[in-house]
């Protein structure tokens, strides 16, 4: 009887120590930046493609993506302990990037607000031939909203 009690305590002291100690991740969400929303109002970046770079490992090996959900939100596949490089991408949006370090056990988060890239006019093609533009119809990039 005493034996028994004593692999049920054994078992039960390993249950509780493991609980919330999974396999490192990275979790968060991905919002869009819009200056005319009010303040605290998120939102959500569906289809945005999220990138874990291990920076200890060689890039061919190291890479690994995923894309957030309806609700801007991704979770990484279980990652090695280390130092990763995280990109969110979304065309048309700036690159938002951020610096996470992993231990053995649980999650850290990493939330990005992805900015539009602003453009400027462009010239017709009447327009740049009066003017002697060699490019006619060129975007111009500007600064991020």
């Amino acid at each position: 009887m005493k034996q028994g009690l004593v692999r049920v305590g054994s078992l039960l002291a390993i249950l509780i120590g493991s609980w919330g100690c999974g396999a490192p991740r990275i979790v968060g969400k991905a919002t869009l930046a819009n200056g005319s929303a009010a303040p605290g109002a998120a939102v959500p970046a569906p289809g945005v493609t999220v990138n874990f770079i291990n920076l200890a490992g060689a890039i061919e090996e190291s890479v690994l993506s995923v894309e957030t959900d309806a609700k801007g939100e991704y979770k990484s596949p279980e990652l090695t302990p280390g130092k990763f490089a995280v990109e969110a991408m979304l065309p048309g949006h700036v690159i938002g990037k951020t610096t996470i370090v992993l231990g053995k056990h649980g999650s850290k988060k990493a939330l990005f607000a992805l900015k539009a890239i602003g453009e400027a006019q462009g010239k017709s093609v009447n327009e740049s031939e009066s003017e002697n533009i060699p490019t006619p119809g060129e975007v111009k990039i500007g600064p991020p909203r």
